[in-house]
């Protein structure tokens, strides 16, 4: 993998482990981390893209679109604020078919997670019980990258 794509991994996993942090204490993600991220990747993918630039911006606005129809017709029961944002910064930073394998893996993680817990705590755990995401997304964005680092995507 070359140099460019470690650095924006590198640069994104930071933020997500401060992301991570606030969310589990504060159940907030901080826009100024978003923002970093968001102005880093613009800047840095005017230098360096794998992808056409078309195509990160097209996934970062496509993202936040999609998740915040999602947001608003759940009534923000299916998916937080800073969640959206969080997964638009990825995919404005990586283009698509990253953020879909972290999308993806971040939503496996928590499944499997939250069947867990169920099993542990199955009277406390109901339909409607929140989580903070940010550690799921955090665990999806390392996974994306080791698999993409040892050639498996």
């Amino acid at each position: 993998m070359p140099w460019s794509e470690q650095l924006v991994y590198a640069v994104l996993i930071i933020l997500m482990i401060a992301s991570t942090i606030t969310d589990l204490k504060e159940r907030l993600i901080y826009d100024r981390f978003i923002l970093i991220g968001v102005l880093f990747s613009m800047i840095f993918r005017i230098f360096y893209r794998t992808e056409p630039w078309w195509e990160y911006l097209a996934t970062g606005i496509g993202v936040l679109f999609i998740l915040a129809t999602i947001a608003a017709i759940t009534r923000g029961t299916a998916i937080g604020g800073g969640d959206i944002k969080a997964f638009a910064m990825i995919g404005l930073s990586l283009g698509f078919t990253q953020f879909l394998y972290i999308f993806l893996i971040s939503h496996l993680l928590a499944a499997v997670f939250m069947f867990l817990v169920k099993l542990y705590k199955w009277k406390e755990v109901k339909r409607d019980t929140e989580f903070p995401f940010a550690p799921f997304i955090l665990f999806g964005l390392i996974f994306t990258n080791s698999f993409k680092l040892f050639g498996f995507i």
